[in-house]
């Protein structure tokens, strides 16, 4: 095993890490991604703020589990090789006395010269060359990873709500009484044109389908109860459907 420091990875830290530290680890990076992109597509005070939070969050777990698991605090260690093989079983990994010997003279973890194993060898040298043969007891507590999922829920849910206010204070958004209330006077402007539109040409449809100009007053009140008719279905519609598109 190599004893110099390497560059930890995500996924060295994946398979290092119980199952509660690894649901952590994953909703952290997630939150990172969503509220850079939040940041991103609206850099407001509050999106910024959320980012970093995200990123403070996710370092710091990133650096208890590369503490926990790689590098540990100096001087922490296992008396011997059995106490370090019977801990290993305990977190579920398929070890025995005979592979703990054959591994540490294969020079795969170090051992101190009083026999005592450094925790941080046997974390990363668990990581690297065992398979776990059932749950840790760790992966049974996933009520922290749990509370960290809803948490950061809720701050997608607040950054949401940000946005939209925002979209809003910009005019994306339009409050349905002032929507009701244009539409209703679009309709009146609308009604006006077309009626003096009937007016002034009734003649001109009447001569062109070879009518009598005598009959238009009948024909300008068919046209007028129509149109009054449309309208008033206009009027009382009460689901709209509105399509914005960008200019």
């Amino acid at each position: 095993m190599k004893t110099e420091k390497t560059k930890l990875s995500f996924e060295d830290l994946l398979a290092a890490a119980t199952k509660a530290e690894s649901v952590e680890l994953r909703v952290f990076k997630a939150a990172i991604t969503k509220t850079l992109k939040a940041y991103q597509e609206s850099p407001t005070k509050a999106n910024q703020q959320n980012y970093e939070a995200a990123r403070e969050a996710y370092a710091e777990k990133k650096q208890a589990l590369e503490e926990k698991y790689f590098r540990g605090p100096a001087g922490q260690a296992f008396p011997s090789l059995l106490d370090a093989c019977e801990h290993l079983k305990k977190v579920g990994y398929r070890i025995s006395k005979s592979k703990i010997y054959r591994d540490r003279d294969k020079n795969f973890f170090k051992v101190n010269p009083d026999g005592s194993v450094p925790e941080a060898e046997l974390r990363a040298y668990a990581a690297e060359h065992l398979p776990k043969s059932r749950a840790s007891l760790n992966d049974l507590d996933d009520i922290h990873a749990v509370k960290t999922a809803r948490e950061v829920e809720r701050l997608e849910k607040q950054n949401e709500k940000l946005q939209f206010e925002m979209d809003r204070e910009r005019g994306k958004y339009l409050p349905r009484r002032d929507f009701e209330a244009e539409l209703a006077a679009r309709a009146v402007i609308l009604e006006t044109s077309l009626k003096h539109l009937f007016n002034t040409r009734v003649g001109e449809w009447i001569a062109l389908v070879g009518g009598h100009p005598n009959k238009s007053p009948d024909l300008l009140q068919v046209l007028h109860n129509s149109l009054e008719e449309e309208l008033s279905n206009y009027a009382s519609t009460q689901t709209f459907q509105v399509i914005f598109t960008e200019e």
